[in-house]
């Protein structure tokens, strides 16, 4: 069997069926290998997709984990905040009330302890 290959020339040239047949191995060959390594950078690509959202998703469970944690302790220093609060208020009220009540016996004291300055009237 014969086969012409045509040129765009016109010109027709004679090819002998073997070498056609390893010409067309080496180029089946080689379109082959070409889809295998597009093929292969897709899969790549895919796979460090893959290993980047794996280690993101890792990452967001150590980060929410992170958050309860320190949000547990701001509750406890909230507690303690308000304890404190509380009984600052209770220690507060209780020296203003002694406070008053000093400053009322001081001022009683100070009554009794100081001569009538107005002479009796009636002289």
């Amino acid at each position: 069997m014969t086969v012409l290959i045509f040129i765009p020339v016109a010109l027709a040239i004679h090819v002998d069926p073997a070498w056609l047949a390893l010409i067309g191995t080496i180029l089946g060959g080689t379109g082959l290998k070409l889809l295998e390594v597009w093929l292969g950078r897709s899969k790549v690509r895919i796979d460090e997709a893959a290993n980047i959202r794996n280690e993101l998703r890792i990452e967001i469970v150590a980060l929410r984990e992170e958050v309860k944690a320190l949000e547990s302790e701001v509750d406890k220093w909230r507690k303690d905040y308000y304890d404190l609060r509380d009984k600052y208020a209770t220690l507060n009220t209780e020296y203003l009330i002694a406070l008053e009540k000093i400053k009322a016996e001081a001022d009683e004291a100070a009554r009794r302890a100081a001569p009538d300055i107005d002479p009796p009237r009636g002289v």
